[in-house]
């Protein structure tokens, strides 16, 4: 009797043994490790060495958020965004990788006010907005790819990512945007000394035609030109309710690694783009320029051991300036610019500090940093300044339930609170729609926040142990101190091979 559990103890290990090796390519994709040299990976050369093992995911979800009140009024209360995608890693051969992603993306967002463009968070201030606004319908393409080679010590690669992107709403204001967007990136590396030093170009080129049309004539309303902390180009508000928007930028990432997973490591970031807002009926008047400029550095060490551990610090600096054209007196549709005013200025200041520890079946991170913001208008002069201290605790294990199925269990907590704030606004010679506006985004701004969230995966293994179907539920919210919530839901469906 002994000898007979004995046996069926020991083919019960084989099996989750065998299953666990089956399993493997979920793990390394998957696992909460893979954050260490998530900036690497965007050098195409060294995406290529970022995992041992092939994988292929198509899966069919849905990403739904839902906020009692606005936290940001220019980006809505919450969306519903179904979505199909697939993504795709493959290791040709010992020196060669391929990798790719496709994805369409449909639904609404709720509830927008103060903007009537798309894509706000890239172009903001710069925006048309109206004090109505409402739901918007959206949809998107997505594809990218990239390949990446090893000539003996030299690592080569090159990526493209193609966005297509429209959201508009049918019934008035019916805003509509439409955005079109191309990144190439090539990288190079070579291994010295146990480490693999990269470096990367990345140059993007983006377009956007932006109107918003009135069916009613009797419920029109003015479209404002926004300029930054509730200023708007009062010459060109009103009737002019179709822009356009060109751009892009270009950007530089450079890397080291340690070749064996154990020492310090590195990575750079240096970029700067530019986006051009356009009058569309009046000969592509110039109204705003916006420049972004942005600096990233993250130095760490790691040990990818049996026992894994990685220490790391991050900077960040981000500023934007934006330039305002003074058109001159008008000649057949056509406004000579006579004058160019640098008018907004933004700072970003980001510092953090964290960890990871885990092993082959689990991983927990920690992080915790310092955010100071701050947005200035030249004149009449406008501040905006506050700060922030965050952190943020992250876990995930990987359960193998039996010998054909696995399952990945997420969880997260994160606490930001508000340090200190200064507001400068000439609230006498402002509109109470303005004041309204401004003191909403103050609110938010000196605000506490409690963020709590999980979510379990399950990978079952088909017969042959090539393909997978898997299902992942996740859930979070995020209290707000002012009185409001936000509730985040995702679901998802799909094979793995």
């Amino acid at each position: 009797m002994k000898r007979l559990l004995f046996y069926i103890i020991m083919c019960g290990y084989s099996a989750l043994a065998l299953a666990s090796s089956a399993d493997s390519a979920l793990v390394e994709h998957h696992s909460l490790w893979r954050t260490i040299d998530s900036e690497a990976r965007q050098n195409p050369a060294l995406h290529g060495l970022a995992y041992r093992l092939s994988l292929s995911e198509l899966s069919l979800g849905i990403n739904m958020s839902r906020q009692s009140e606005a936290f940001v009024l220019e980006n809505g209360k919450g969306y519903t965004l179904p979505y199909l995608g697939v993504e795709s890693f493959l290791k040709l051969s010992e020196r060669t990788s391929v990798w790719g992603t496709a994805s369409y993306k449909t639904g609404s967002r709720r509830e927008i006010k103060w903007n009537s463009t798309s894509d706000y968070d890239l172009l903001q201030p710069y925006v048309l907005a109206d004090t109505l606004g409402g739901d918007t319908r959206c949809e998107q393409y997505l594809f990218s790819g990239g390949y990446a080679t090893r000539l003996q010590q030299w690592l080569l690669g090159a990526e493209m990512l193609v966005r297509a992107e429209q959201e508009y709403r049918d019934q008035d204001p019916r805003m509509r945007g439409v955005v079109t967007e191309l990144r190439l990136r090539i990288g190079a590396g070579r291994e010295i000394r146990g480490y693999s030093l990269g470096a990367a170009f990345e140059g993007n080129i983006y377009k956007q035609t932006n109107s918003v049309e009135f069916y009613n004539e009797e419920g029109v309303i003015p479209e404002y030109q926004m300029t930054g902390l509730g200023t708007e180009y009062s010459r060109f508000s009103g009737d002019k309710r179709s822009i356009y928007y060109d751009g892009g930028g270009v950007a530089l990432l450079m890397n080291a690694y340690p070749v064996d997973g154990r020492g310090l490591y590195a990575d750079l970031t240096l970029d700067e783009h530019r986006y051009h807002r356009k009058l569309a009926d009046y000969n592509s008047m110039p109204l705003t320029d916006l420049y972004q400029e942005h600096a990233g550095l993250t130095i760490g060490w790691k040990n990818s051991g049996k026992s894994r551990l990685a220490l790391y610090g991050k900077a960040n600096y981000t500023r934007r300036t934006g330039d305002e054209h003074v058109g001159g007196t008008s000649n057949a549709r056509y406004f000579p610019v006579i004058a160019c005013l640098t008018m907004y200025k933004g700072h970003i200041v980001e510092m953090s500090a964290g960890g990871i520890y885990g092993r082959k079946s689990w991983n927990v991170s920690a992080e915790g940093g310092y955010r100071n913001q701050t947005e200035k208008y030249v004149y009449p002069e406008r501040q905006m300044d506050y700060s922030q201290l965050y952190g943020r605790l992250t876990g995930q294990w990987f359960l193998k339930a039996s010998s054909v199925l696995l399952l990945t269990l997420e969880g997260h907590a994160a606490y930001t609170a508000h340090l200190d704030d200064q507001v400068v606004m000439p609230y006498a010679n402002m509109d109470a729609k303005t004041i309204q506006l401004i003191s909403h985004k103050r609110d938010y701004a000196k605000a506490n926040y409690t963020e709590l969230g999980g979510g379990v995966r399950a990978d079952y293994s088909l017969p042959g142990g090539r393909y997978a179907l898997f299902a992942r539920l996740a859930a979070g919210t995020v209290l707000c101190s002012v009185g409001s919530h936000q509730t985040d839901l995702h679901a998802s469906l799909g094979i793995t091979f």
